[in-house]
């Protein structure tokens, strides 16, 4: 006889009978919790090698409202958390039941700094606001210029198929920040398509982590002979629509070729 699969989850069925743990009393805020407001970003990492990237795309701000620890981020804001006892606090969802047992706690200052642990394995440090502002300002701006870039290309492509509107001292203004674009696509794509083989692929020396190790040169190249390019080109021979454009993207292109080369990202061998 074959057997047949329940139509209700196999956990709340087990668990149904079970009280509900009662939800602790809220407490007091700490004396000293308006001491942590500000912005943070992710410290600890769950691999060296992304570390670079969660610490901007993680950074959040912390607020103490009405008895109550606000933290927004970026994909959700004014996530609130109730204090408990001590400096805990427990996540209430916007949706959903809320968690019984501490889920965030301001942890004791030290000499590297002012830190919150929030869920089991996140640590956030506080940074200063000018520190983050200019974060979540620079990542717009170069986010921008790459996402223009890939909308400009296929434009000027085209126009550059029309002999009325070739330029030949633009054609190295617009190749080279599209060239820097696409090895970073190619980066990513690289990183997506070996993820689930991560150890053998990019640990040792193959197609995947040479690839991936050429793509990032590339981009850092590609971004450097932009800028040579724009700054070769005549004045005169380029519109002023154009180099102000080209100013702005390469800008971002260096930004983050520069962020990226800071964090050892430019040629990284991967098998090393």
């Amino acid at each position: 006889m074959p057997f047949k699969r329940s139509a209700r989850p196999f956990a709340p069925y087990v668990t149904r009978a079970l009280q509900k743990p009662a939800l602790p009393p809220v407490a007091s805020l700490p004396a000293n919790a308006s001491s942590y407001a500000g912005w943070y970003e992710p410290d600890s990492p769950r691999s060296e090698v992304v570390h670079f990237l969660e610490r901007l795309m993680g950074v959040a701000r912390v607020r103490f409202q009405d008895g109550k620890l606000l933290l927004s981020t970026l994909g959700e804001r004014n996530q609130e958390f109730l204090p408990v006892s001590g400096k805990q606090f427990r996540h209430v969802p916007k949706k959903g039941l809320p968690y019984p047992v501490a889920t965030a706690e301001l942890l004791t200052p030290n000499a590297e700094g002012q830190f919150i642990e929030f869920g089991p394995g996140t640590t956030m440090k506080r940074i200063p606001v000018w520190f983050a502002i200019s974060e979540i300002v620079l990542t717009a701006w170069v986010a921008l210029a790459i996402a223009s870039i890939l909308i400009y290309a296929p434009f000027w492509i085209l126009g550059g198929l029309s002999k009325k509107r070739r330029r030949r001292a633009e054609r190295a203004m617009r190749a080279w920040p599209l060239v820097a674009v696409l090895s970073l696509a190619a980066v990513v794509v690289l990183f997506m398509l070996g993820s689930d083989d991560l150890i053998t692929r990019f640990g040792n020396l193959t197609a995947w982590s040479l690839a991936f190790c050429l793509a990032t040169a590339i981009y850092a190249l590609a971004s450097l002979a932009s800028a040579v390019a724009l700054w070769r080109a005549p004045r005169q021979a380029v519109r002023s629509g154009v180099r102000w454009y080209s100013i702005a993207v390469t800008l971002g292109l260096l930004i983050a070729a520069a962020y990226l080369a800071y964090w050892g990202m430019i040629g990284i061998r991967t098998w090393a």
